[in-house]
């Protein structure tokens, strides 16, 4: 297993002199997205298998809400509720996703924003200051497109996993499907364009955030919140929540095969920076907490950065390179990953929604 040369300005502090990460797959010598990226999904989430499934979608608006939920936060916001059915081999599912879209604003950003609350607006969630802020958002309640828990046999977990194969998809890989076929949807309707389509998620749903816009190209990128363990946080010498730690706890989360690497971080032919540089040449948005412990924000920027020589190599910038860690309530925006120290707890707040917004706009998206 050759080793990734990549400068970092935590490697010989926080890290050990003789840190070392794996490199990248190639083809010709050149990284190649395709098998870095099948690397990682296979050990990891698992795949989802497409073939077959069948797609239909409803608008239930009036049917969930009596037509009274169509024009709302001081006619800012038009909302539509759509159920997409799933059918696949004779087994069957259904979730719904609210999409609201300004009604005051012509030219506006659109993200897929996978939560863990149903109904709008959430604490994770202010669907008035994005519409404020030139964002439209398709809303996902995770447990409606598969619970969080072991139950494989509820959701769209049956029309896609097998337990007993030990690379069959995790619930990651499932909230991240969804997020990607809602997505097609509001391209294929018109709704928004590729250029244009984010997909956000915080703690285990910006793990889910970042893995969706790893897999599906759709997305012009991503909106990772304090994703840690398994997200955007390196595994090796990781802080706070580990390889061990997270498979015992939420096995069902990845696909059977990860939890061989409990312990063993510097055996995987892989590491997360192989997610995050999937998303190429696309854009990364990443917020840590300084008092996450748990999610380990030098973990985090060490990943950014690892992440950045792939970008390099196709003359883009991935992270500006620093010569110093950030400090709390710093901003990294040059590049195509931009990262941001916020100060506080593990969290989705609106500071955190503030700086996506700055990113999209420095961005021009």
């Amino acid at each position: 297993m050759k080793n990734l040369e990549f400068n970092s300005v935590l490697i010989g502090n926080r890290y050990p002199k003789g840190f070392y990460l794996p490199d990248y797959l190639r083809e010709n010598g050149k990284f190649s997205r395709e098998k870095t990226l099948s690397e990682i999904v296979r050990e990891e989430y698992g795949e989802i298998d497409e073939k077959g499934v069948k797609i239909s979608v409803k608008d239930v608006t009036d049917e969930k809400f009596d037509g009274d939920y169509g024009y709302f936060f001081c006619n800012k916001a038009k909302h539509t509720a759509l159920e997409f059915a799933l059918e696949k081999g004779g087994k069957t599912a259904v979730f719904v996703a609210d999409v609201f879209v300004p009604t005051k604003i012509r030219s506006y950003n659109f993200v897929v924003h996978v939560d863990f609350m149903k109904y709008l607006p959430t604490k994770y969630c202010p669907v008035e200051e994005l519409m404020d802020g030139g964002i439209a958002v398709a809303h996902l309640y995770y447990k409606e497109i598969s619970t969080d828990d072991g139950d494989f046999s509820t959701g769209i977990a049956p029309l896609f996993c097998d337990r007993l194969d030990k690379h069959c998809a995790g619930k990651l890989s499932l909230w991240a499907y969804a997020a990607k076929i809602v997505g097609d949807y509001l391209i294929n309707e018109g709704y928004t364009i590729k250029e244009k389509l984010y997909v956000a998620g915080h703690s285990r749903l910006g793990k889910t955030a970042l893995l969706a816009a790893a897999k599906y190209d759709i997305f012009a990128g991503c909106m990772v919140n304090c994703s840690g363990c398994s997200g955007a946080a390196i595994s090796r010498d990781k802080h706070g929540e580990t390889i061990k730690v997270i498979t015992d706890v939420f096995p069902y989360w990845f696909t059977p095969n990860f939890k061989k690497y409990a312990g063993k971080e510097y055996e995987m032919p892989f590491d997360q920076h192989y997610l995050m540089a999937s998303v190429l040449p696309r854009k990364v948005f990443v917020v840590a907490a300084s008092e996450d412990d748990w999610a380990d924000t030098d973990a985090q920027y060490l990943c950014a950065e690892a992440a950045s020589e792939a970008y390099k190599e196709q003359g883009l910038t991935g992270l500006k390179h620093a010569d110093k860690p950030l400090k709390v309530g710093e901003k990294n925006t040059d590049g195509e990953i931009a990262f941001f120290v916020r100060d506080g707890v593990h969290f989705f707040s609106r500071e955190d929604w503030a700086f996506y917004l700055e990113c999209l706009r420095l961005n021009k998206a």
